[in-house]
């Protein structure tokens, strides 16, 4: 009889651990992600100052440049005040003459718009609405604290509005025409106000009497002249008819503020004229609107 022998083989015995699967991968790519906004968050802080914060936190809210609000200080439908151009009110004229004009029988305001319309009526409608506008955005400032940069003043051939730097805000970098964000949004803002009267504007940019380094061909006419185009474009950007504007100027560091300090910031300005009629027509009468009608006859003396 045949004996079957039972031959046992131990051996060690793998054990299969539980499939974990991909999720901790997600979680710590989400990390990774979060540190790396985190980084960028601290970054941009620590490169930028306080007030360009809430400069760009202000841009990408679309509020206003002088406080947190929504509130366009500029609005002059939904600020609560009198609207420049509405309905017939009774208001004073300035009691000073707002221009000391020509002989009236030799100005023609709007020829051929307004053929029946009284030139005593056009005037006075005019300085009305200067009034109106200058009683607006007095209101603005002073509601707004922004009398640093934003004044106004009254002249006999309109309303001058000036912006300037102030001890916080400069207005453009040293040697560059590119307005700064909150100016930027300052002028748009104020842009769409001026479509709201008849006059016609006037921008000219000023410099301190700090020469201009680096290329010689440009110095601070060439630099003024830039800067009031650079407004002129932040003012249409925002809404001003492109019709309104009259003339943009280069002054360089011919008109300072500052006589007693030639380097003052007061001096590096950008000003805004709102002219009288009178005064837009005399600034038509002398680059020659009606040019042969000046002209020829000096030319006739001549020959």
């Amino acid at each position: 009889m045949t004996t079957t022998k039972l031959i046992i083989k131990r051996g060690g015995k793998k054990a299969h651990h539980a499939h974990h699967g991909g999720a901790w991968k997600v979680a710590f790519a989400d990390f990774t992600l979060a540190m790396m906004a985190l980084f960028m968050v601290l970054w941009i802080m620590g490169a930028v100052s306080e007030e360009e914060r809430k400069e760009i936190v202000a841009q990408l809210n679309g509020t206003s440049v002088f406080d947190g609000t929504n509130f366009n200080p500029f609005d002059v439908e939904n600020s609560g005040g009198s609207a420049i151009i509405g309905e017939t009110m009774a208001i004073s004229p300035p009691t000073q003459p707002a221009t000391v004009s020509p002989d009236k029988a030799d100005i023609s305001l709007n020829a051929g718009s307004k053929p029946q319309e009284d030139l005593d009526s056009v005037l006075s409608r005019s300085d009305a609405e200067l009034v109106l506008l200058h009683n607006q955005l007095q209101r603005m400032i002073n509601s707004y604290n922004a009398q640093n940069y934003l004044m106004l003043e009254t002249l006999p051939q309109g309303l001058r509005i000036l912006i300037q730097d102030d001890q916080d805000r400069m207005m453009f970098p040293r040697g560059s025409a590119v307005l700064t964000p909150f100016f930027q949004k300052l002028l748009t803002e104020l842009g769409p106000v001026f479509n709201r009267i008849d006059n016609k504007i006037m921008i000219s940019g000023h410099t301190d009497a700090a020469q201009y380094s680096g290329n010689a061909a440009y110095n601070n006419w060439n630099l003024s002249g830039d800067r009031a185009l650079a407004a002129r474009r932040a003012l249409e950007r925002g809404g001003l008819e492109s019709a309104r504007v009259l003339q943009v100027n280069a002054m360089a560091s011919r008109m300072p503020r500052d006589h007693d300090d030639p380097m003052s910031a007061r001096n590096r300005r950008i000003e805004i004229l709102v002219l009288t009629d009178a005064a837009a027509e005399t600034l038509f009468q002398f680059y020659g609107r009606e040019g042969e009608n000046v002209v020829k006859p000096i030319a006739e003396r001549l020959r």
